[in-house]
């Protein structure tokens, strides 16, 4: 087992823009020499974090919040969303902290601090607790649209050291977000868990306005909104090769693995990225 520690970092929420995402006025970046000089790069409204993965979960696990504390990773199609989807700007704006997970984002973020920027993924977030669980991820609770991966993750898990009975799982029907009565039950068996860690691995935007609507009654676990990653993780589902990764054309493998449920959202809605994009820049411009 091993402690991550607690690390002094901003991330702070701020309100998002309504209607469709463009940039506030003020900085891009933190000013040099602030607490949030190397952390932060507002891009659509919202402030990302931009340093490495270990520092972002150190910081989010250090925080009380009073109520669920959220990552989320963004990629082109929630930036499309939050331009559209009112309940997952909400999610958006109350989530601990916000991370750059689709590279046109990486390369906006780039463009506007002229420094480095750290891609983070919910292969990311998973990899700082799976190998070696750290001393907030004592309690996991997973919810997946596979058991098999559910347990496979468990069993991962508890050869890395956690007991017997920390790791539980739900698989909930299509459509479950919807369901108040089967949500309520979902929410109160996770906190009866004593959950530390929740893990969601059942799509954006379900799985961020769901824990954002239930936030009183789950508690305070550290929340990973993961999509995919975590079949990944199980060994279900292929990543695309590195060098897919760095050039940006990750999309391109995950669309090949189910072309019929992602042609809509990368052939059709993400298209809506570029006039957003370039809104941005123009707003930035303006500034």
């Amino acid at each position: 087992m091993r402690d991550i520690g607690e690390m002094s970092l901003y991330l702070g929420a701020m309100d998002p823009v309504r209607g469709e995402a463009h940039t506030v006025s003020g900085p891009a970046c933190a000013a040099s020499g602030s607490p949030q000089a190397e952390a932060t790069v507002e891009l659509f409204g919202y402030q990302f974090h931009t340093g490495p993965v270990a520092a972002l979960v150190a910081a989010v696990a250090a925080r009380r919040d009073g109520r669920p504390r959220m990552i989320v990773t963004a990629n082109v199609d929630h930036v499309v969303q939050l331009s559209e989807n009112a309940p997952f700007r909400e999610a958006y704006a109350r989530a601990a902290a916000r991370t750059l997970d689709g590279m046109p984002l990486v390369w906006l973020a780039r463009r506007a601090c002229r420094r480095p920027v750290h891609r983070i993924t919910g292969h990311d977030l998973l990899g700082c607790v799976l190998a070696d669980p750290p001393a907030f991820a004592q309690q996991v609770f997973f919810v997946s649209a596979r058991k098999d991966a559910a347990d496979a993750l468990a069993l991962r898990l508890q050869t890395a050291g956690l007991p017997a009975g920390a790791v539980a799982s739900a698989v909930p029907p299509f459509g479950f977000e919807h369901d108040a009565a089967y949500s309520r039950a979902l929410a109160e068996r996770i906190r009866a868990h004593g959950t530390t860690l929740l893990v969601m691995g059942v799509g954006a935007p379900k799985s961020e306005i769901w824990v954002d609507r239930h936030g009183q009654t789950l508690g305070e676990p550290v929340v990973f909104c993961v999509g995919d990653a975590l079949n990944v993780a199980a060994g279900f589902l292929p990543r695309a090769p590195q060098l897919m990764q760095r050039l940006g054309l990750e999309w391109i493998y995950r669309f090949l693995q189910a072309p019929r449920r992602l042609f809509r959202r990368y052939f059709i809605k993400s298209w809506r990225f570029i006039g957003l994009a370039m809104r941005e820049q123009m707003g930035r411009r303006a500034g």
